[in-house]
């Protein structure tokens, strides 16, 4: 079976089989320029949703806002990307918008083939590693000196001129380091971060563990959240040009991850994202 009509059979499960009219057809998604103001673990937020909302095969119109950050409703940690559904409704970060995506679609939702014990394992992983990669992102964006001057202090204040664009980095990295000391990750140092990202890969490579080898999704042969999530944030750090690139040689240290990302680089995206033609080569 090829990767297209992979696609096809895991947006059409559900009993109905057929599509939810309630998601509008003008849902915009808002988020700042790539080249010039996202930083990491934005990037990975933003690329995250849109997978997900990809593999729903749902519309959506790509916003570049300057103001997206402020225009957005809140959120536990990049409160990006925003999602906006007709002219009141809002929603910001991957996993609240995979909540409403789910609620509007009902029985087509991408998960609704699994047994609730699946999806609240699911829901638990998606949690887990959605925390542990984007606070390593942070971590490695504003605490880590290399990567913090010349690449995340010039991206923070790019949209204003000076001294707004001074007064705009320096609450940048006030708000980083608030939610770090919240999670208790104020005081890891690049290795100790490192090492939670490693556990945290070898957590999924368990989870695919559990595949059959034809098998290249979490969760067997059907996708579902994590896929997009763990393509968003891997895909994301191996693509980032960082000063300080050790995050992406962690996960170099996991073909499988890497294998799973082109899979998913090539359903959803065509290639485009990794502009990796050939698979990686898993070893046994």
């Amino acid at each position: 079976m090829n990767l297209e009509q992979n696609l096809t059979d895991a947006l059409s499960q559900s009993p109905e089989g057929k599509a939810e009219e309630a998601w509008p057809a003008d849902a915009h998604l808002h988020q700042p320029p790539e080249e010039t103001q996202l930083l990491l673990a934005e990037r990975s937020s933003c690329l995250s949703v849109k997978t997900y909302l990809g593999m729903c095969g749902l519309p959506i119109v790509e916003r570049i806002s300057n103001n997206a950050e402020f225009m957005s409703p809140g959120g536990r940690l990049t409160r990006l990307p925003l999602l906006r559904l007709g002219p009141v409704k809002t929603v910001a970060e991957f996993e609240p918008i995979v909540a409403q995506a789910e609620a509007m679609q009902g029985g087509q939702a991408l998960d609704s083939w699994m047994s609730e014990d699946q999806r609240d394992n699911v829901r638990s992983l998606v949690n887990y590693v959605e925390n542990v990669f984007t606070l390593a992102e942070i971590h490695m964006s504003f605490v880590d000196e290399v990567n913090y001057q010349r690449y995340t202090a010039t991206r923070s204040g790019a949209a204003y001129p000076w001294p707004l664009s001074f007064l705009r980095r320096r609450a940048k990295k006030k708000e980083a380091l608030r939610i770090l000391k919240v999670y208790q990750w104020e005081d890891q140092n690049n290795d100790q971060v490192l090492h939670e990202v490693g556990v945290c890969a070898d957590t999924l490579m368990g989870q695919m563990e559990q595949n059959e080898p034809e098998e290249h999704y979490f969760c067997g042969s059907r996708l579902c959240a994590l896929d997009a999530l763990v393509f968003g944030h891997v895909a994301t750090i191996l693509t980032t040009a960082l000063p300080n690139m050790e995050l992406a040689e962690v996960l170099t240290a996991y073909p499988c991850l890497l294998a799973h990302c082109w899979h998913i680089d090539q359903l959803v995206y065509g290639g485009k994202i990794l502009g990796c033609e050939k698979e990686p080569e898993v070893l046994e």
